[in-house]
């Protein structure tokens, strides 16, 4: 028999920091009728609390779920009679998160957070009295079980979960009103090895599958609850184990028609990679049972057309198994096969783009029979080989925000500054979200994208109301000039009037209402990057600081040790660019050029040691130490080898991040050329 913990705990998911492209604020705000309280619909519900909010229900006899994105009532007065409060949450929510639990706190309560804004370095190790790192399910019992009886510790590392204890998410947890898509998680991992990535650090690169059962059960409630609105399925990579993909989809298949009398497949959407594209017969059943299973979406991240960028993060998937097609020809193929229409993310910031390769970003996209393309600058998330890389090198400079379409580098990119990238960042928006570009790739989805389901009945109501100010508010003029040629796509592709027709006469709305939100979020950040006051670090690409001359270096503070490596210097290059720090770390700034050099000499090593490892930072060390002298200045250089020494402690985690550098070097890294 479960012992009760209390009677009543609360559920709480804090506001989102920013709105983002994929935020669609400003579609909601216009065209979408409002949720329970009054505030425009999110696009999902908190899908992790949903899933903590069942597990929870035998140990109190009350559980409410508040999601603060659509629930404007005081925080204060929705815990007063909690016994325990759970907070759940991402990178992206941190400041709300941390003022909520505050909140918490002052209010006496007891909090336990979690989601992946958790670390054992975040700020709310100060707050919280527990904390959840990453999947929760494999430890949730014994923090439950310590809140029993008083033991509970202050922090939970969670580890990858076998699919058995998956949480299950419970859908009346949620007024569905409150939403305009459901969602749904089947798969947690991703084998792929794309650099900027951290799934496959959270989650593991092998795929880990719902078992069928809890995903039927999840359908079935939805189905039961009158739900009818899309579901977004968030795995970050729905196919990575294509073989399993195909036996979901036919389950899938198989549940959805015992709904109503002749059954009702909900419209899903997922993100997948390219090698959807890949002509072999596993992968056409694969497109067969995702155009048979309603997905009438897909995001795929497409990230770049400079092909020495792929290599350079990993994203090999994207150069595999083209058949002499190129990448527009796959997007194209894959849409056609599968009849849903694509959503791309594409970054800019890699160590081999350049300025002219972000302008050349631009024809490609419009290119794209792809309305919606997150186009995002380069960011190093924690827990990712990037951020591990950068770090390393000594660019790594700032946190992440968790929202990639913000405009910001948390790094010093390679071939431009990051003032020059989030310049060229705001052209691009423009270029792609400029209205005769939206819309010529709006006509190019129209031609291709095709439901089995097209049949599914639309609320009326709710389609009239967003058709009327869709068509009467903003951008009311440019929506109506386009009209007439999505009119003639589907009257020629289906015939006035069928299903066919209307299905492709809806999207077209849809992307009308689409567009206002996009428009308007580049227009904001035009506005926020013109107005954005910029650190020195931001001013200088790390080609320009790798070459600049020393113009100064003067004591700031004074050590009273052995050594002057260790007292804090001001370091001034001939570009403009100054370094505050000590000796060692100024000296560091100047290592990574040759140190890719040396690791070029263990490109053919099957296993290099510790020690092989340590003879390259070294070398490269005393390389810099020759190059730029003024640095040490008259600091023996045997005191950078007792430095080194010291910081290598850990050598799981030193080899580690000298394997991260030596794969880039093998991508062929541009860096290595003047290190000489």
């Amino acid at each position: 028999m479960i012992s009760k913990l209390g009677r009543k705990a609360v559920l709480v998911y804090p506001h989102f920091d920013q709105d983002s492209f994929w935020s669609v604020k400003k579609t909601m705000e216009k065209y979408v009728r409002r949720g329970e309280f009054g505030l425009p619909k999110r696009a999902t519900p908190p899908l992790g609390l949903m899933g903590l909010f069942a597990h929870l229900k035998p140990f109190y006899n009350e559980i409410v779920l508040i999601d603060r994105n659509v629930d404007p009532r005081k925080l204060t007065d929705l815990i007063t009679d909690a016994d325990h409060v759970y907070m759940g949450g991402m990178i992206a929510q941190e400041n709300s998160f941390i003022q909520d639990a505050k909140i918490v706190k002052s209010a006496g309560k007891v909090l336990i957070a979690g989601g992946t804004v958790v670390g054992q370095k975040s700020p709310l190790m100060d707050i919280a009295d527990h904390l959840v790192e990453n999947e929760a399910e494999m430890v949730i019992d014994d923090l439950l079980d310590g809140l029993l009886h008083g033991t509970a510790k202050k922090f939970y590392k969670g580890v990858p979960a076998t699919p058995d204890k998956f949480f299950r998410p419970d859908f009346s947890s949620i007024n569905p009103d409150n939403y305009f898509n459901m969602a749904l998680q089947v798969v947690r991992g991703c084998p792929e090895a794309c650099e900027f990535c951290d799934i496959t650090a959270r989650f593991g690169k092998k795929p880990r599958v719902t078992p069928f059962e809890y995903t039927a059960d999840s359908l079935k409630q939805m189905y039961n609850l009158g739900i009818r609105m899309p579901v977004f399925i968030v795995d970050d990579n729905f196919i990575g184990n294509p073989n399993t993909a195909i036996e979901v989809l036919k389950n899938m298949h198989k549940v959805e028609e015992t709904f109503g009398r002749s059954g009702f497949h909900f419209s899903k959407y997922t993100e997948l990679s390219m090698r959807l594209a890949q002509d072999s017969d596993r992968y056409k059943e694969l497109r067969h049972w995702l155009r048979k299973t309603n997905f009438t979406a897909q995001f795929i991240g497409v990230e770049t057309n400079n092909e020495a960028s792929l290599l350079e993060t990993g994203k090999k998937q994207n150069l595999h198994g083209r058949n002499n097609r190129s990448t527009l020809e796959n997007l194209e193929y894959i849409s056609k096969e599968t009849g849903a229409a694509l959503r791309v993310g594409m970054i800019h910031g890699f160590d081999n783009d350049t300025r002219q390769s972000g302008m050349s970003l631009i024809d490609f996209c419009n290119s794209m029979a792809a309305p919606y393309i997150m186009v995002g600058l380069l960011t190093a998330m924690p827990n990712t080989k990037l951020a591990d890389r950068l770090a390393k090198e000594g660019r790594l400079k700032d946190f992440a925000s968790g929202n990639n379409s913000d405009g910001r580098m948390n790094f010093i990119p390679y071939n431009f500054s990051a003032k020059e990238a989030e310049v060229d960042y705001v052209k691009i928006l423009e270029k792609l979200y400029d209205e005769d570009a939206f819309f010529g790739r709006v006509m190019k989805e129209l031609e291709l994208i095709d439901s089995v389901n097209k049949g599914n009945k639309f609320d009326m109501k709710t389609s009239v109301y967003s058709l009327s100010r869709i068509l009467t508010r903003d951008n009311a003029v440019t929506f109506w000039k386009n009209m007439p040629k999505a009119h003639k796509i589907a009257e020629k592709r289906f015939g006035f009037g069928t299903s066919g027709y209307f299905y492709i006469i809806s999207n077209y709305f849809q992307h009308c209402a689409a567009y206002t939100h996009f428009k308007a979020q580049t227009d904001m950040l035009v506005e926020q990057i013109k107005d954005r006051q910029y650190e020195p670090w931001q001013l200088y690409s790390w080609r320009e600081m790798q070459e600049s001359p020393i113009v100064s270096v003067d004591v700031v503070e004074p050590v009273e040790v052995e050594s002057s490596l260790y007292e804090k210097v001001k370091m001034r290059l001939e570009n403009g660019y100054e370094f505050v720090g000590t000796r060692a770390e100024a000296l560091s700034q100047f290592v990574e050029p040759y140190m890719k050099k040396g690791l070029q000499d263990l490109k053919n090593v099957k296993m290099p040691s510790f020690e092989q490892f340590k003879d390259v930072e070294i070398k490269a060390y005393l390389m810099a130490h020759l190059k730029r002298p003024q640095i040490l200045q008259n600091v023996d250089f045997s005191k950078v080898e007792e430095y080194i020494g010291q910081a290598l402690q850990n050598q799981a985690d030193y080899i580690r991040d000298m394997k991260i550098l030596l794969n880039s070097v093998v991508n062929t890294d541009p860096i290595v050329q003047y290190a000489t």
